[in-house]
């Protein structure tokens, strides 16, 4: 089941991906990640945006502000700096204080990471299949998002509300843009994908391009 954070929290976190608190300058690029700890089961995720940071846990979510000095960012409870070992792109292993406790052995999930940062940009539901690989990302607001290939070609569609069916435990989505439709099935049942061996909470099928596509995914809010 994925983590999910209290929604204050979340409108924080997407105020600092969309620059929002009141630059008219473009939005800065973001990165996130997702550590996992010695001794820890939970995860801690930090999302990067120039000088800017936030960092999520159990026990403090906060803001915080790079040190040039130190490399570190810094908020009033937690700590951040990302490791550049000769082996890792910087990030992939990072010193973290929550509460004044430094935590031991923090490394990234890239895969996770992934999840998280799509969670953060306000996608509501995200699946991934094989053979041919794709990717599906909804967004009340921005709508269906499929990515197809190796290549990832991306193809939008507008949001539509779906039509359920509580006793079926399936939910179905209906969309077209420019001639070309699609049909998203997303059904309550458990799902592991066929490459990876990731449990998921919901199985997809989705009719596009007179093909079936077949996967997995969960809710990300």
């Amino acid at each position: 089941m994925a983590k999910r954070y209290p929604r204050p929290l979340y409108l924080l976190s997407a105020c600092l991906l969309t620059a929002c608190a009141g630059s008219q300058e473009e939005p800065q690029s973001s990165v996130t990640y997702s550590y996992r700890c010695d001794g820890s089961d939970q995860s801690i995720v930090v999302n990067l945006s120039g000088e800017r940071g936030f960092l999520f846990s159990r026990e403090a979510s906060q803001w915080m502000t790079l040190d040039a000095d130190s490399g570190a960012f810094i908020g009033d409870d937690v700590y951040f700096r990302p490791d550049q070992p000769p082996d890792l792109a910087p990030g992939q292993t990072a010193q973290i204080r929550v509460l004044g406790r430094q935590l031991e052995g923090c490394s990234n999930d890239p895969r996770a990471a992934i999840w998280e940062a799509a969670k953060l940009s306000g996608v509501s539901y995200r699946a991934v299949g094989q053979e041919p690989p794709w990717i599906l990302e909804i967004h009340r607001e921005q709508g269906f998002l499929l990515s197809t290939g190796y290549e990832g070609e991306q193809h939008r569609f507008p949001y539509t509300e779906p039509q359920s069916d509580p006793d079926q435990r399936r939910s179905r989505y209906v969309s077209e843009a420019a001639g070309e439709a699609i049909v998203i099935t997303i059904f309550g049942e458990p799902c592991r994908d066929s490459m990876s061996g990731e449990a998921f909470d919901s199985r997809v099928e989705i009719e596009w391009d007179r093909q079936m596509l077949r996967g997995c995914g969960r809710p990300l809010h």
